[in-house]
């Protein structure tokens, strides 16, 4: 394998039937699949897009990146970058938004 390939490009890779078709069975396996990955957001898009879309709880605003550190260093700063729209939208290009924060060494 390509040595220079990233964790999901080393993935198996899906593609369509010879046909170019997917079976009914076919796309309801990719559906079952991306829900119990617990990626409800595809799913819940394209009901969407075919005009039923699934009901809206609100924008999910529980945190899932952290910053974890040790007593060796002291947080001296914290930027979060809250948003009060569903992401990714105009304004955040992507569903994660950056965290960071600043250390110094504990004395």
């Amino acid at each position: 394998g390509d040595p220079d390939a990233s964790r999901d490009e080393k993935k198996k890779r899906v593609r369509l039937p010879e046909s170019g078709e997917l079976s009914l069975q076919g796309f309801i396996e990719v559906y079952h699949k991306e829900v119990r990955a617990g990626k409800f957001w595809g799913v819940g898009h394209d009901m969407a897009v075919l005009g039923d879309p699934l009901p809206d709880d609100g924008v999910f605003t529980a945190r899932y990146d952290r910053m974890y550190c040790s007593a060796a260093v002291q947080t001296t700063a914290v930027i979060d970058t809250p948003c009060e729209k569903s992401c990714p939208n105009a304004e955040e290009p992507s569903d994660h938004l950056p965290v960071s924060a600043s250390f110094v060494a504990s004395t």
